[in-house]
């Protein structure tokens, strides 16, 4: 009966006041694992597959799981017998007036120990390890989906980048012809040097911008390379040439139906609620402290002078014991063992608001970056539209004589500056939909890691 007491507290996470709803105008059923397949593009997937082989985050989670099964193993076997065999041969002399005497003797024994776990502590200390255990496979398997969204991220933002430069490059060379026309129409006295001057200014600035813009390409690459586990120079290698960044797929994640499923779904809130139950059972390990201590012991010896006589009758002994350890005095430790245990407690359930809380903030701000992004590449693309066609009036008013070379100058500025905000702004929405990936708990296996084989 004593030993199907319990002194651990019974885990119940703190309750959070959840939304009735989603502010999202559909619901879905939960991310598939393979959710950045949805953007449609193989170099993507291969990447992420790669990512997912050699990040040296991931090697280091790994590992930490691996140190917190061999804890759990450990602690499990404190719950068990100990047998301990020690086999013994000594020489002696005995020193006397004729010389000493020369004697022999073999010994052999088997001790069986056991510790009586009559309040608990012992099988706590196993719910705690187990606890852990669980808590770094979800800490892993959430670093294993930051690493995902990191390089689907990484990756959109490379080729975002280069599809800018390439807008870039494009009217370097546009305004390189511009200048050259604009010398020859000066030497021909068609024109004044101001006109000149300002083409020439006008194309500084666009190599200006290709140049910052092949600074963010490098910066990228690097990014993504160290998320894969390459290096730069690998990266560029292997990386082929892919259309327009506008022609990737725009996933649009939708929440599932209950907001209360989210707890379910990410891997960081389940970290943090394993992390609770350890909590929990570390107060339980540490009651069991101030009860007595009930140990088991058994002995089988032999000691003989002759090796063969082991065993024998006359040199075989035994013995059965037990002893009882109650604390008496300790001068404080115990109880402020079971203070900071149950301070460690009350820390813990404030990590896990904060994680519910910060879960909640990603999907409502994910939300409404996704919208807004959306919204603003479609403007962008009405915008770029309107402004190619100003350009061409421009143009023409000034060919013909008609118009100011400044009116020029600032519709192909501006036709530039829409260009690359469209871009932006498609890079920015697929980053949305990326991140709301992640922030729905997406590209796991939702069922408990410690119901995987060799998770226990």
């Amino acid at each position: 009966m004593l030993t199907g007491c319990s002194l651990t507290p019974a885990t119940t996470p703190p309750p959070v006041a959840l939304p009735a709803h989603w502010n999202a105008p559909a619901t879905s059923p939960p991310p598939a694992a393979d959710w950045w397949r949805q953007f449609d593009d193989p170099v993507l997937d291969r990447l992420v597959a790669q990512a997912l082989s050699h990040n040296l985050d991931l090697e280091l989670a790994a590992a930490r799981v691996q140190e917190a099964r061999a804890l759990l193993a450990g602690a499990r076997a404190e719950q068990r017998p100990t047998v301990d065999l020690q086999a013994q041969a000594a020489r002696r002399r005995t020193a006397d007036n004729a010389g000493g005497n020369l004697t022999t003797t073999y010994s052999a024994s088997g001790q069986l120990g056991y510790e009586v776990d009559l309040f608990g502590r012992l099988r706590s200390a196993s719910t705690a390890a187990r606890a852990r255990l669980l808590e770094s496979v979800y800490t892993a398997e959430a670093l294993r989906l930051s690493v995902v969204t990191d390089t689907v991220s990484a990756y959109l933002t490379l080729r975002a980048t280069e599809q800018q430069l390439r807008i870039t490059d494009a009217a370097v060379a546009t305004r390189q012809e511009t200048v050259r026309v604009e010398a020859t129409r000066l030497r021909l006295g068609a024109d004044s040097e101001l006109t000149l001057r300002q083409a020439q200014a006008q194309l500084a600035a666009a190599k200006a911008q290709a140049a910052s813009l092949r600074d963010a390409l490098g910066g990228a690459q690097g990014a993504l390379a160290v998320l894969t586990g390459a290096t730069p120079q690998t990266l560029i290698e292997d990386l082929p040439p892919t259309g327009r960044f506008a022609d990737l797929a725009l996933p649009l994640p939708t929440p599932p139906s209950l907001p209360a499923s989210l707890l379910e779904r990410r891997p960081d809130i389940r970290a943090a609620l394993a992390a609770l139950r350890a909590a929990d059972a570390d107060i339980g390990a540490a009651r069991a402290q101030w009860f007595p201590r009930l140990d088991l012991s058994a002995l089988l010896a032999s000691d003989a002078t002759q090796l063969g006589d082991l065993f024998s009758g006359p040199a075989a002994g035994w013995s059965l014991g037990g002893a009882l350890v109650a604390p008496l005095l300790d001068f404080g430790r115990r109880e402020a063992q079971l203070a900071g245990a149950q301070a460690r407690r009350r820390q813990t359930e404030t990590l896990y608001r904060q994680t519910v809380q910060t879960a909640f903030r990603d999907v409502r701000d994910t939300l409404i970056t996704l919208t807004e992004a959306q919204a603003r590449a479609q403007a962008q693309t009405q915008a770029v539209t309107a402004l190619s066609r100003a350009r061409q009036l421009a143009e023409l008013r000034y060919r013909a004589g008609r118009g100011q070379y400044l009116d020029l100058l600032d519709a192909e500025r501006s036709l530039l500056t829409a260009q690359l905000d469209r871009v932006a702004a498609a890079r920015d929405a697929r980053l949305a939909a990326a991140t709301l990936f992640k922030a729905l708990g997406g590209g796991w296996d939702a069922a408990s890691p410690g119901d995987r084989p060799g998770a226990s």
